[in-house]
């Protein structure tokens, strides 16, 4: 696995910079890796993925203080802890609506809109050079990222309404009966 190769020492340092313990460090980084050979998404980022599984997993270690790595995987029943919730099937699928959503309300902006917010956003072009690039004023471009953010924010506002409110409500309901 070249990402190993690539970020071990510097996965293994910012864990031990944070465990103070070399050992721990070194099984943590070990485990960080192991779990992201259990990864079957694409990955954009594998650097990423391997900080966001060393970060969970000091998480757990500093909920439970009482055990250290090597004990907790002995003398612990693995059946008892579920995946991390990255690895959940329903955040993934959850994950990848919402990101097929961001993805359509973009595809669905006007195409000179949808070009100045992403040479913006994604290419990380300021708006001068991105109104150099289209040869368009500054204003337009400016214009042109408020009208994709504000589909953007419309679309997030949506999905937050369509998958947390029923939570919510559901939660309220529950409070009411048992009152």
């Amino acid at each position: 696995m070249p990402a190993f190769e690539k970020y071990y020492t510097e996965l293994y340092r910012f864990i031990n910079r944070k465990l103070r313990d070399r050992e721990h460090a070194e099984d943590m980084a070990q485990e960080t890796f192991i779990r992201a050979l259990s990864v079957t998404q694409p990955v954009r980022s594998h650097r990423s993925l391997l900080y966001r599984i060393a970060r969970n997993l000091l998480v757990d270690h500093y909920r439970r203080p009482e055990l250290p790595l090597d004990e907790a995987s002995e003398e612990t029943d693995g059946a008892h802890f579920a995946a991390p919730s990255y690895l959940q099937p329903y955040e993934l699928i959850e994950e990848n609506q919402y990101n097929a959503l961001m993805t359509r309300t973009i595809e669905a902006l006007p195409p000179r809109c949808r070009e100045a917010f992403i040479l913006h956003r994604f290419d990380g072009l300021s708006q001068k050079d991105v109104a150099s690039h289209m040869g368009i004023s500054i204003n337009m471009v400016e214009k042109h990222i408020i009208r994709a953010m504000i589909a953007c924010r419309n679309s997030n506002d949506a999905w937050q309404q369509e998958h947390h409110a029923p939570k919510a409500a559901g939660h309220a309901e529950k409070d009411a009966r048992d009152e």
